[in-house]
């Protein structure tokens, strides 16, 4: 997620160089084939090609504002997530007892080791399916930061670290390891309430708890496994593409008309058709932006620039459950890299 109030022009210059000089080249080429090749059939009236861009508009309008919908429903669950992790961790510390009063501190620690581990194995198995390219250079769209931290959670390691030997065991075995680590949590409450720990009531309160974070879940894996329309994203650019392309044949008719109201001759003239080039860049680089801005909001848990940083908010709930119990080992919250949180 970025978390610089303004994009440096610097990140915005990386992703569009290439798509204005395409544009400039193209554009370029049009104007010199009307001018010196005498082409004047490439010339078109500009409202068919303004009603193109109107409807491009609304139709990038539409996919951006769907796009957002995802992303913020992600953020939204995993908001859900981080307070019933709390939640989770103060049943812990509070219900796990016998009628004596007596604590059970190593149970304590295994329900909360075991819930990191979870919150981890679901990040992890919302980031492996990413399409996004690795690169080092600094880009706004599309491309993902070869960070550490960010690769954590593209490694079983990740949630490994905090299973026993046998509940590795387990969970290997399967094609779900989130699903199976809640499993275990399960088995752990019924353990308790017959070792007199919990009782019937806490013991129904802390399955219901499972039962909200295997909700959670379900709905992660829900954005994750359902992409994002593909006939909405592909012809959103290809409609763009369509607009951009046809944009100076449409401003060859402007310019000339502006050439002979004001009796421009000679290289004055000329000079003055290529002033479209520039304007022509400019609109069209408006669409790439528009399109692009949605495009990269369509799967939020990819790990790219402004996809939600679930890596930190794991990092958060580790933090705030370890510092419940007075665990020594409480990382630091993970920090911006490059204007990015992952």
């Amino acid at each position: 997620m970025y978390v610089r109030r303004n994009i440096r022009a610097s990140h915005v210059f990386n992703d569009s160089w290439r798509f204005l000089l395409a544009v400039g080249l193209w554009s370029g080429l049009i104007v010199y084939l009307f001018k010196f090749q005498d082409a004047e059939f490439l010339a078109v009236p500009f409202l068919p090609v303004s009603t193109i861009g109107i409807a491009v508009a609304l139709y990038l309008g539409f996919k951006s504002n769907s796009s957002y919908g995802r992303w913020w429903e992600a953020r939204q669950i995993w908001g859900a997530i981080i307070n019933d992790s709390r939640s989770w961790g103060n049943m812990v510390c509070h219900l796990v007892h016998d009628e004596s009063g007596r604590v059970d501190h190593g149970a304590q620690r295994d329900l909360i080791r075991r819930h990191i581990a979870w919150v981890n194995a679901l990040a992890y198995q919302l980031r492996i399916t990413t399409r996004l390219k690795v690169k080092q250079e600094t880009r706004i769209f599309d491309y993902r930061r070869d960070m550490e931290h960010h690769d954590f959670h593209q490694r079983k390691e990740s949630y490994l670290r905090y299973l026993e030997s046998e509940e590795i065991e387990i969970v290997e075995k399967c094609t779900n390891p989130a699903t199976q680590i809640l499993r275990l949590q399960g088995a752990e409450i019924r353990d308790l309430t017959l070792d007199g720990q919990l009782d019937t009531y806490r013991e129904v309160a802390m399955t219901d708890m499972i039962s909200r974070f295997y909700d959670s879940q379900g709905k992660c894996e829900r954005i994750d496994k359902t992409p994002f329309p593909r006939q909405i994203a592909f012809f959103g650019t290809v409609f763009t593409w369509l607009f951009v392309v046809l944009l100076p044949f449409g401003f060859l008719d402007a310019f000339q008309k502006e050439v002979g109201q004001h009796n421009l001759v000679g290289w004055i003239a000329d000079d003055y058709m290529f002033a479209l080039v520039p304007f022509v860049m400019l609109i069209s680089w408006v669409f790439y932006i528009m399109e692009k801005v949605s495009d990269s909001t369509e799967d939020p848990f990819e790990g790219g620039v402004h996809d939600v940083p679930v890596s930190a908010l794991s990092t958060t709930i580790e933090i705030d459950l370890k510092q419940m119990i007075g665990m020594d080992d409480v990382p630091e919250p993970l920090k911006p890299i490059g204007d990015v949180l992952y």
